[in-house]
């Protein structure tokens, strides 16, 4: 594969050329520090640019056209990660050289810089029918996480650890917030985004990258120079004195969440070792110690799992089980860390995990979605690419994971408690 960068005054191109692949695959990458009271209105935006446009004015219309593309498909999505929000306009196509049409190329590379700048927009407010849609739909994805038990109890444990911060936003913003917006409000915000924006594009393919570029710089038209610095790390409060909630839901199960802060990890703790340590602590299945104390050994549990959220520097393990299990399983997950801030792993967790990482790794290269999202961040966020973290996992050794193991430090156990049978206590 050969990567490329292009550089020009309000954007960046980065292309990937490769053969591996029949298709090819684009993403336009709008970024920026988040905002909480801008999260719903940022999500609503992209809905609205995905759902119609100024020549294609009911969803329909863009659905003729892209199968009129040879089934391109294109959909948007934001997402917050850590202080940091994407807007990604997504785009798969096929390879030029399949099509026998000299044209197709750049029709094809036209099509989303179409529906991004020429919004179905009069007299500065959006089309109130497209509007009044997507809003419904945004409205029904809200009250669904409530319907969700695994969601649900992570949006509510990360309301109650600090309901301040950007961490504890969800990218949908809230009922009362959307029900607020106006398609006078959304256009504003439009210009807004469109202005101060920061935008990188990836393209990735067995394409002539080099009049990809040329058709890319004339079809988008995003004028105004941004420079500023965009700081994805949330820097979220420490506790003297953990925070434990009980809550009440109308789940068959009890959903816990214990939250930790991850305490000053250097860059090389964040990106190479956290990984293995949290594929031997909890997500490497069968074999990680939280499954083993919980499931195996003592049947606790039906469900682990754990998040590493290196820019929100906290890390979160999940399990959904009885009432009647939660202390004994709140015991044996602090069982299972303190072992590892002891440097008690044995050669074979450790050489499992490094394993399974790498494995993990040899299947991203065949996604070029995944391709794309891990420069994506090697390009905003300077982290590693695919080849370098093959050849980190391949050097760590064992002792340096207990130091670390020493930095994650307990801040919230949320518990979701079910109802039923499983309230029974001991």
């Amino acid at each position: 594969m050969n990567y490329k960068k292009y550089e020009f005054d309000t954007f960046n191109i980065y292309t990937i050329k490769t053969n591996k692949f029949k298709n090819c695959h684009m993403e336009i990458t709008f970024y920026d520090n988040a905002k909480k009271e801008e999260l719903g209105l940022r999500n609503f935006l992209v809905d609205m640019l995905c759902h119609s446009s100024k020549n294609y004015p009911k969803r329909k219309d863009i659905v003729i056209k892209l199968e009129e593309l040879y089934q391109a498909f294109f959909y948007g999505v934001s997402s917050k990660v850590g202080n940091m929000v994407l807007s990604t306009f997504s785009y798969d196509f096929i390879n030029p050289k399949y099509i026998n049409d000299s044209d197709y190329l750049e029709n094809v590379l036209k099509f989303p810089f179409e529906l991004i700048e020429n919004p179905n927009v009069q007299k500065k407010q959006f089309d109130e029918r497209s509007f009044n849609i997507i809003k419904k739909r945004i409205l029904n994805d809200i009250e669904s996480i409530k319907e969700n038990p695994t969601s649900y109890a992570f949006r509510r444990a990360l309301q109650n650890m600090d309901k301040k911060s950007i961490t504890s936003a969800s990218v949908l913003g809230t009922k009362e917030e959307i029900e607020a917006i106006t398609p006078e409000e959304l256009y504003n915000y439009y210009t807004d985004f469109m202005n101060k924006s920061l935008c990188n594009i990836y393209i990735i393919g067995d394409l002539d990258m080099e009049k990809v570029i040329k058709i890319i710089s004339k079809a988008f038209h995003n004028n105004c120079v941004k420079k500023h610095q965009v700081n994805p790390f949330v820097e979220n409060k420490k506790r003297r004195k953990v925070l434990k909630t009980v809550e009440k839901a109308n789940f068959g199960q009890t959903n816990l969440v214990m939250g930790f802060n991850l305490d000053h990890l250097s860059k090389e703790e964040q990106d190479y070792l956290l990984p293995i340590f949290d594929e031997i602590l909890c997500s490497g299945g069968l074999k990680a110690k939280i499954y083993n104390y919980l499931r195996e050994e003592n049947q606790l549990c039906y469900s682990v799992s754990s998040i590493r959220a290196k820019y929100d520097n906290l890390y979160y393990v999940y399990v959904g089980l009885d009432q009647k299990n939660v202390n004994l399983a709140i015991k044996l997950i602090k069982q299972a860390i303190k072992e590892m801030a002891k440097g008690k792993i044995s050669d074979e967790e450790f050489e499992n995990a490094r394993k399974q990482l790498v494995n993990s790794l040899n299947i991203i290269v065949d996604s070029q979605s995944s391709l794309i999202n891990n420069y994506t961040f090697h390009t905003i966020t300077g982290s590693p690419l695919l080849k370098e973290l093959k050849e980190k996992y391949k050097s760590m050794e064992k002792k340096e994971l207990g130091k670390l193991g020493k930095k994650l430090k307990l801040n919230f156990i949320y518990i979701l408690e079910g109802k039923g049978k499983q309230n029974e206590k001991n």
